[in-house]
């Protein structure tokens, strides 16, 4: 590895240990206001009862795991570099949309907030802007999956919001239990650290990356902050969670892993190693079709997570058993990319 690429990667770790420390401290904070205010996690009354014990938990967590990736990503960051700005764009954007959803839920003392149309039409119009700036800022259109992209045509713009969107979405439907989703999500964030990392070193050609080297390691800085901050909202989130993320954290999450995979032009890497999400969403898609057409449950309650803590699972189980699965996919996933390298 060069100087440059050395200086870069101990830039990098030094940007997650930051991330790491200021979101700790402000989640010691966040949580002490969210409780003097008494702002809490509505709860689901059709979900499991062991859920009822959870009433009084202060949501919205995320807000203060973005502050920390902005503060560490302001302190070491280039933020004239798209490759920084752009998923750091997305982390806001997509975390404001959960942040409203959030707000909905919290006036209405609800566990439902925007509808479901309203959340996609936000979606897509964050989406169709993070694609508008990206070929603007790289003059690029054609950036996906391996190299296929002339495939899509005209077609390209759709398929890159449907992938944001649907990563997002998966991710926002495993925010359901404690540290579940910043579990599943570590394993995939490692996984881009390590491709954006040979990227810079030269081992693997993204041909997305303007200047190879730099841009890859602007994302790299991201990538660490975002780490560096899920791992010190994970010390609050794990089981007794003390805060709850939130959309605004779960939509922040899915954004940064679906741009990123998009930028390093891993797609089909990164949605393997996402498997448990995805997972997730089948099994609420299942539920839905079978009580539509056939009137009948598949699953005791979805998604998945819920149906296993219905037979009776205790949570923390459920919890480690999905962590160990997506680190298995996410090896899946690199060993699809050796692959490509090798």
């Amino acid at each position: 590895m060069s100087i440059v690429g050395n200086s870069m990667v101990l830039k990098s770790l030094v940007t997650l240990l930051f991330s790491y420390l200021l979101t700790l401290l402000f989640g010691h904070f966040f949580i002490k206001g969210m409780l003097r205010k008494k702002i809490s996690q509505p709860i689901n009354p059709d979900g499991p009862q062991t859920h009822f014990i959870k009433a009084g938990t202060p949501t919205s967590g995320g807000l203060f795991f973005i502050a920390g990736i902005c503060l560490s990503l302001t302190l070491f960051g280039n933020f004239k570099n798209p490759y920084l700005y752009l998923p750091l764009l997305a982390i806001l954007l997509f975390g404001l949309i959960g942040l409203i959803d959030d707000l909905i839920k919290i006036k209405r003392k609800e566990s439902i907030g925007l509808t479901t149309l309203q959340k996609l039409a936000m979606q897509i119009l964050a989406a169709a802007l993070l694609f508008y700036l990206y070929t603007k800022a790289t003059g690029k259109i054609d950036l996906l999956l391996n190299n296929s992209d002339k495939r899509f045509g005209t077609w390209y713009p759709m398929v890159f919001l449907i992938y944001v969107v649907t990563i997002v979405n998966a991710v926002n439907i495993s925010d359901g239990l404690d540290g579940l989703a910043v579990g599943i999500a570590l394993s995939p964030l490692l996984l881009l650290a390590i491709i954006t990392t040979l990227v810079g070193i030269g081992v693997y050609k993204a041909d997305l990356l303007i200047g190879m080297a730099e841009e890859s390691f602007n994302l790299l800085l991201v990538l660490s902050g975002v780490i560096g901050s899920i791992l010190a909202f994970l010390w609050y989130n794990g089981a007794k969670a003390q805060v709850f993320m939130g959309d605004v954290g779960s939509h922040a999450l899915g954004a940064i892993i679906a741009v990123s995979a998009l930028l390093l032009k891993v797609e089909v890497v990164i949605l393997i190693a996402s498997a448990l999400f995805f997972i997730e969403v089948l099994s609420s898609l299942l539920q839905i079709i079978s009580i539509r057409v056939f009137s009948r449950r598949l699953f005791f309650m979805a998604p998945l997570h819920h149906h296993f803590e219905k037979k009776g699972i205790s949570e923390e189980r459920i919890v480690v058993r999905f962590q160990i699965a997506s680190a298995l996919a996410t090896v899946t996933g690199a060993l699809l990319f050796m692959t490509k390298i090798g």
